[in-house]
């Protein structure tokens, strides 16, 4: 299943990152924080290249087509674990901070699975609910995400969720058991390793909806990908 913590402590978002990322690494060595700098150049060495537009397009439900990419998601491997779940649901709170992940299935005799989604939010992110519903300090908003059982793709809800632009939530999927051969010419080779460097996250509104492409961070020696959320929308890993 899923696991969900919430608390009042707060921590800088660069340390909290860093001991997630480095537990689902398997860097379970690591005894405390880490300054934002090091972040940085360790675990997060490359920014996704952006996207060029496609001028073909436009995006009439978002009103926005500067940013419309022709998009290819991201598949599980046909050989990969299934998930835990596929669904999960939890309260995200205004006034505290709340984190979920999914892994996959462990194989026999280890535990726990590999990871494949960490969603967190920290203390004050929340700026309103459902529909853009505004919130009191102390109200919280009850979420679920579904996962697709084939793409890296992540459905939010409810719709109109709004988190601080200061202050983001945060999303990172691990691609590890992806489908290797991404441009599906039946070779995995180096036109493939040249897509995955490539991986960024894409979001849109609704499933009628133009892909918009993300400001992402790609994992240097970890294959993870990750984005500052804004906003509830669906999510998936595009190249």
């Amino acid at each position: 299943m899923s696991n969900v913590r919430d608390g009042d402590p707060f921590l800088p978002r660069a340390w909290v990152l860093l001991a997630v990322l480095a537990a689902f690494a398997g860097c379970r060595d690591a005894t405390g924080p880490m300054s934002e700098g090091t972040l940085a150049s360790t675990q997060m060495a490359r920014v996704a290249p952006p996207r060029a537009p496609d001028k073909r397009a436009t995006d009439e439900a978002d009103g926005d087509s500067s940013a419309v990419i022709s998009t290819h998601i991201l598949t599980q491997d046909p050989g990969a674990p299934p998930l835990e779940t596929y669904q999960a649901s939890f309260w995200v709170y205004k006034d505290k901070a709340t984190d979920v992940t999914v892994n996959y299935q462990p194989s026999a005799g280890k535990s726990p699975g590999q990871p494949f989604l960490w969603f967190d939010v920290p203390r004050g992110a929340l700026q309103a609910g459902g529909a853009g519903r505004r919130l009191a300090r102390r109200d919280s908003v009850y979420v679920t995400l579904t996962i697709d059982p084939v793409k890296f793709l992540v459905d939010f809800q409810p719709s109109g969720v709004l988190f601080s632009k200061r202050q983001p939530a945060t999303l990172v999927l691990w691609d590890e058991n992806a489908n290797p051969d991404l441009n599906g010419d039946g070779v995995v080779g180096d036109a493939d390793r040249v897509l995955e460097q490539q991986l960024l996250i894409v979001y849109r509104t609704t499933d009628r909806a133009h892909w918009h492409h993300l400001r992402s961070m790609k994992g240097w020696s970890s294959p993870f990908v990750w984005a500052a959320l804004e906003h509830f929308s669906q999510y998936a890993v595009s190249f």
